[in-house]
């Protein structure tokens, strides 16, 4: 690991845990403070590494600059502007086009090689049973987001099966890394949706932002080491 990259990597961890903090102490100074923090380090560090040569490495550098303007969106909700300006949707779009990177990027970088799922389509089934359960949850509290919510929600089951179907052509740790981070991104995607359209409940904010954080890094490892 480069020293610009740990030294980039090291303001993404003291943001991190400063955004955690942000959630324990109900701080919304220190949450607008930190969450600017989190996806631009990573970004600098994917470019310190990659200089953003290849087309993957442009689509996975998308995929971050989308999430961190998602991230700038998503903390306007609870701003002075939250009530005026649809920044829960807006967010919402940035992370879908943020997802789509992500997409595009896997599929890339697969070529015309056949992926495990491609190879063995009842794989996908635990991914749709996933995404079935999780609209059973919500539909009746989403209203007039139904649509949206629903695109979406179909969009990071593809983002997260695209990764896994990338399995057989990686290698460790680089197939786990991806594995798991895009899982804990479908997680806490469906742990936002669940607090804001079903149940609400005690520390949403922690543990969405905790496993966001994390499926975040480890999709940055695994795509060093895809490379």
């Amino acid at each position: 690991m480069q020293t610009r990259e740990k030294t980039i990597l090291l303001v993404f961890a003291i943001a991190s845990i400063g955004n955690l903090a942000s959630t324990v102490l109900d701080s919304s100074m220190l949450n607008y403070a930190t969450k600017p923090l989190l996806l631009l380090p990573l970004l600098l560090a994917w470019q310190s590494v990659t200089a953003f040569k290849t087309r993957f490495d442009r689509l996975i550098a998308g995929a971050f600059l989308f999430s961190w303007f998602g991230d700038l969106l998503l903390m306007m909700v609870s701003s002075a502007w939250g009530q005026d300006v649809p920044f829960f949707i807006l967010g919402l779009g940035s992370f879908l086009v943020a997802h789509l990177f992500f997409i595009a990027a896997f599929w890339h970088w697969k070529g015309k090689r056949t992926g495990l799922i491609q190879q063995k389509p009842w794989l996908l089934l635990p991914f749709l049973l996933f995404w079935g359960i999780l609209m059973y949850i919500l539909w009746l509290g989403l209203g007039d987001l139904r649509i949206p919510v629903t695109a979406y929600s179909l969009v990071i089951i593809v983002m997260t099966s695209s990764a896994h179907n990338l399995w057989n052509l990686l290698a460790v740790p680089a197939k786990s890394y991806l594995s798991i981070g895009t899982i804990l991104f479908v997680l806490s995607d469906s742990l936002i949706a669940v607090n804001k359209f079903a149940s609400p409940f005690a520390e949403a904010s922690f543990a969405i932002m905790l496993t966001y954080i994390v499926a975040q890094y480890l999709i940055y490892l695994g795509a060093k080491g895809m490379r």
